[in-house]
């Protein structure tokens, strides 16, 4: 039977993550994850964490008992290499996870668009919402203007198909050269509010002259987000 550390190895081996990208996905420190491995030990909170995130079993990643998920019929699959009838059961699929932070304050500069982990997520889940696999997006939060929706380190999925404003939905978008996740509302003289749960954040108006000349563009809608407690 393999340790805790050993495993905890093998998953960033899958996974093509460092111990720092490791942490970000358990929102701790990478130091905490040289710890786990040096002292062959996890607490329960982080591994169900991990194992939620990436897909393993907790089980398995805190005993070594049960099945690696990569190993048993939950194996995530690529979505075109499922038939339509998979499609419309309860098989995984993996959408990739971008090293992109979406500012839920003032605004956050893109990065690089590199992808660095995969999520599994159920064929059925996107069909139900017509969801196209290849355009459906996993993304950090960044900061305290969307809660108590969304918090600080929260991760979302986007569908970047939808584009189209329905009023009060949540969005990733894009101005100037920052990236924000806001409320959009359409107004009757043309321009779009972009609008934050926390009151302290005040509205912002997208004018007119910012849509046509291109400042402003809608990424897409959230349409999943996982938050987890430290």
């Amino acid at each position: 039977m393999s340790s805790v550390a050993q495993r905890i190895e093998k998953i960033m081996r899958e996974h093509s993550i460092n111990k720092s990208e490791l942490a970000e996905i358990a929102c701790t420190s990478p130091q905490n994850v040289t710890n786990w491995i040096s002292r062959n030990a996890i607490s329960r909170k982080k591994a169900q964490l991990i194992s939620e995130k990436l897909g393993y079993d907790l089980k398995w990643l805190l005993y070594g008992s049960g099945e690696n998920i990569r190993d048993s019929e939950l194996n995530p699959v690529e979505w075109e290499s499922l038939s339509e009838a998979e499609q419309n059961n309860g098989r995984f699929v993996t959408i990739p996870v971008l090293d992109v932070e979406l500012s839920a304050g003032f605004g956050a500069c893109p990065t690089m668009e590199q992808e660095m982990y995969t999520l599994p997520f159920r064929s059925i889940t996107l069909k139900q919402r017509n969801i196209p696999i290849d355009m459906a997006k996993v993304v950090k939060v960044t900061g305290d203007s969307m809660e108590p929706r969304l918090f600080d380190r929260d991760i979302i999925s986007i569908n970047t198909a939808d584009t189209r404003i329905r009023d009060g939905k949540i969005y990733a978008v894009r101005v100037h050269d920052l990236q924000k996740v806001k409320i959009l509302i359409r107004n009757t003289d043309g321009t779009i509010t972009l609008r934050s749960y926390n009151p302290t954040y005040a509205d912002e108006i997208i004018s007119k002259e910012q849509i046509e000349s291109g400042d402003f563009q809608v990424l897409g809608r959230m349409w999943w987000h996982s938050s987890m407690d430290d």
